[in-house]
């Protein structure tokens, strides 16, 4: 592994763990054992190196997302599948981290996803809208660059609307009332009777 690979690894370890302002760059230059100058060689500033550990993880989660998609049975088991994972992986992360890196995801998202070729490349979304669209699950109209964008849109929102936040919303509201109806929208009559077998008769969508 490369030393600046090593680098973003531990400090996305740390910055999920600890949270992001609590770790300054000393701490992790003790914690790997170099020196806080080898860092700031690559990364000039703690901004950027957040930037890039949250680039980082995202990619590490998209690329288990894509292991789900490829190995479920059609779309709809996939975004099943990748709905109940978020949940429980969501439980694991601390208040703080979730706190933190909400100023920071607009920003990776312009950086590192506005090209057309990052999207297709590593969005899971992207994937799996492209592959529902080949199965006839969701319909062949709709343009999955905009699809896709606007998905990344609500959740930075989300994340962001001191009006949502006021509300306080629990996942499983969230799931309900907004993205559940919007992926209804997007099916076709063949997605949507599956969309009622996996997020219906399974009660994926109850709290807990």
């Amino acid at each position: 592994m490369e030393i600046r690979e090593k680098v973003l690894q531990r400090a996305s370890e740390m910055f999920r763990t600890m949270g992001v302002k609590n770790i300054t760059m000393d701490n992790l230059a003790a914690d790997l054992g170099m020196s806080k100058r080898t860092i700031y060689e690559m990364f000039d500033q703690k901004e950027r190196l957040v930037m890039e550990s949250i680039h980082y993880m995202i990619l590490e989660e998209n690329a288990e997302l894509r292991k789900i998609i490829d190995s479920s049975e059609h779309v709809v088991e996939a975004l099943f599948l990748i709905i109940r994972r978020k949940k429980e992986h969501r439980r694991t992360y601390p208040h703080v981290f979730v706190e933190d890196i909400k100023k920071y995801l607009p920003k990776v998202q312009v950086m590192f996803f506005s090209n057309h070729e990052d999207l297709k490349k590593y969005s899971a979304s992207y994937i799996l809208l492209e592959r529902g669209m080949n199965e006839g699950i969701f319909r062949k109209d709709i343009k999955i660059e905009l699809v896709d964008n606007f998905l990344q849109e609500i959740i930075s929102l989300i994340h962001n609307s001191q009006r949502i936040l006021a509300l306080k919303p629990k996942d499983s509201e969230l799931l309900n009332s907004i993205f559940i109806p919007y992926f209804r929208g997007l099916c076709t009559p063949k997605g949507l009777n599956l969309m009622t077998k996996f997020f219906e008769e399974l009660n994926v969508l109850n709290p807990s």
